[in-house]
């Protein structure tokens, strides 16, 4: 009777473990489509942002309008998709790489890169990739070239979810922060 009672035991455990990841997976799916789409209606420059490169104005309310709006609309998604989903838990991270070209007088070309970011909701402990960390070099040689000789940026969106780690989790209040990040280039 012991044996069967261990046996239960570890079953059970394993279950539960099973079930965790379940859903840890199935948040980070969800998440992973939020981030896919967002990054997809950025990189619509033509159709959605009259061909304007920037995801913003910067310094200007462009930036808080279009922060808050795609945080709106990713928000609103996720409540749909998740029945329990806890805005306060949610962050949203864009961020934009470009290389900007000035012809110099002697001929030669100099290129500066540009590096943008705006961030929404609850961000501070997720562990997002950061574009900035990309060289001159390294965007120079990534950066596609239009047939116009300009180059397109590069648009990250990363998403973070906070959830309970693992049902001890829940008592003790130990949570995991589940990140999906996307890129595209912009489409004009």
């Amino acid at each position: 009777m012991v044996e069967l009672a261990l046996v239960m035991v570890v079953f059970s455990a394993l279950f539960a473990i099973l079930i965790n990841y379940s859903i840890a997976i199935n948040k980070k799916g969800q998440l992973d489509r939020v981030a896919y789409s967002l990054t997809t209606i950025l990189a619509e420059r033509k159709q959605l942002f009259g061909s304007q490169f920037n995801v913003c104005n910067y310094g200007t309310s462009d930036c808080d309008r279009k922060i808050n709006d795609l945080y709106a609309l990713a928000a609103s998604s996720m409540r749909r998709m998740l029945p329990t989903f806890d805005e306060s838990q949610f962050g949203l991270r864009i961020e934009q790489v470009s290389i900007d070209v000035e012809d110099l007088p002697d001929g030669k070309v100099n290129y500066k890169k540009r590096y943008d970011k705006l961030e929404k909701g609850n961000v501070a402990k997720c562990a997002m990739g950061n574009a900035q960390s990309m060289s001159k070099q390294e965007a120079i040689d990534l950066l596609p070239i239009t047939s116009r000789k300009r180059r397109l940026p590069l648009y990250q969106v990363s998403v973070c979810y906070s959830t309970p780690f693992n049902i001890l989790g829940i008592g003790s209040g130990d949570v995991t922060h589940i990140v999906a990040t996307s890129y595209s280039f912009a489409r004009v």
